[in-house]
């Protein structure tokens, strides 16, 4: 035999959708991860496409010791030892977020028009441009596109 349902009390009621939509927003700020994780990859992009366009012969070794830092640091924030470690919370699993080719899709038409503009109307030290360009998307709008792909997500 089937128990009759217990309808929740008003109150009851409340108390679970407050604790559904804490539970939405942990989900979001874990994805968007620090503050600082934003700024300090954006002066990465820009420190580094500075030294390559200034300092030619640096390129083929910075470019190797950027993708290795960057690979371990994804390791350590995507892992509960690493996270640990770092003093972050374990970011959310990529399968809950936005499909990473809208992620990218800025940065990529950035990189395109970037690509295109500089030789044409020639720019010189365009890397550096491109870099500043791309520094500023990630430390200011990166976070914000990805909250807005979140929450635009979360709506269908």
């Amino acid at each position: 035999m089937s128990e009759p349902m217990n309808t929740p009390t008003p109150e009851e009621a409340a108390a679970a959708l407050r604790s559904a939509n804490e539970s939405r927003q942990r989900v979001v700020a874990s994805a968007l991860g620090s503050r600082w994780n934003s700024i300090v990859a954006g002066l990465v992009v820009v420190g580094y496409t500075v030294a390559i366009d200034l300092f030619p012969a640096t390129r083929s070794w910075l470019t190797w010791v950027v993708l290795a830092v960057g690979l371990l640091l994804v390791v350590l924030l995507r892992t509960r030892i690493g996270s640990s470690l770092l003093g972050q919370p374990v970011a959310v699993s990529s399968r809950a977020l936005p499909p990473t080719g809208w992620r990218l899709a800025p940065i990529v038409g950035l990189s395109i028009v970037a690509g295109v503009a500089i030789p044409l109307l020639h720019i010189p030290h365009g890397t550096i441009c491109y870099g500043v360009l791309a520094g500023l998307y990630i430390i200011f709008l990166g976070p914000r596109f990805q909250l807005w792909l979140l929450r635009r997500q979360d709506k269908d």
